[in-house]
């Protein structure tokens, strides 16, 4: 199990999928910026002055550590930056779920994949934040790959990728079926 842990291939498909997963987000808050400058306001965390800043900078960095992450050498610092964004973010849902604002859009991503925050998404980031740390943990005694390891590890990583983002859309539908349809017009 040491050995396996430890296998190129392992760490390639981990560190693309989390590469993959903070390049997705920051894109898509990149292409939405204003709407998601209102998500940052709404979180109700910062002072109004900050939140422009801060919503203009978030992409920025999430896109640095999708980076970092793909490059050997920067890999550990931006897997460990990864995790402290992704409980960071984690500690922001908790703090308003536990203020009883469950409806609002946790910010994630943009282009229609809109999630209300939950307790189970603050558990999400934090087993997100773990998948971080862990991947910082196992690069120092990883062993060097080829690009076979490279290549298969960024299949996987793409793989993980598509089956996140099919789990959080089969939970948005049914947040959004259990959701009573306002009236029209009358």
């Amino acid at each position: 199990m040491q050995d396996l842990l430890h296998e190129p291939l392992l760490t390639w498909g981990l560190r693309c999928f989390l590469a993959l997963l903070f390049a997705t987000a920051a894109i898509s808050k990149l292409t939405a910026i204003e709407e998601f400058h209102g998500v940052v306001r709404n979180f109700r965390l910062l002072p109004d002055g900050l939140a422009r800043p801060v919503a203009l900078a978030l992409p920025v960095v999430e896109l640095a550590v999708a980076a970092g992450l793909m490059v050997t050498a920067l890999a550990a610092p931006a897997a460990i930056l990864a995790a402290l964004l992704l409980a960071g973010f984690g500690l922001a849902i908790a703090i308003n779920v536990a203020r009883g604002r469950r409806q609002i859009d946790c910010g994630c991503f943009r282009d229609g994949m809109k999630q209300r925050i939950s307790w189970l998404m603050v558990a999400r980031n934090a087993g997100l934040a773990g998948l971080a740390l862990l991947i910082a943990a196992l690069l120092p005694a990883t062993r060097a790959g080829g690009a076979l390891d490279l290549l298969v590890g960024l299949m996987a990583g793409t793989l993980f990728m598509l089956l996140y983002f099919t789990v959080s859309m089969l939970g948005g539908l049914s947040a959004r079926q259990g959701a009573t349809p306002s009236p029209k017009g009358r």
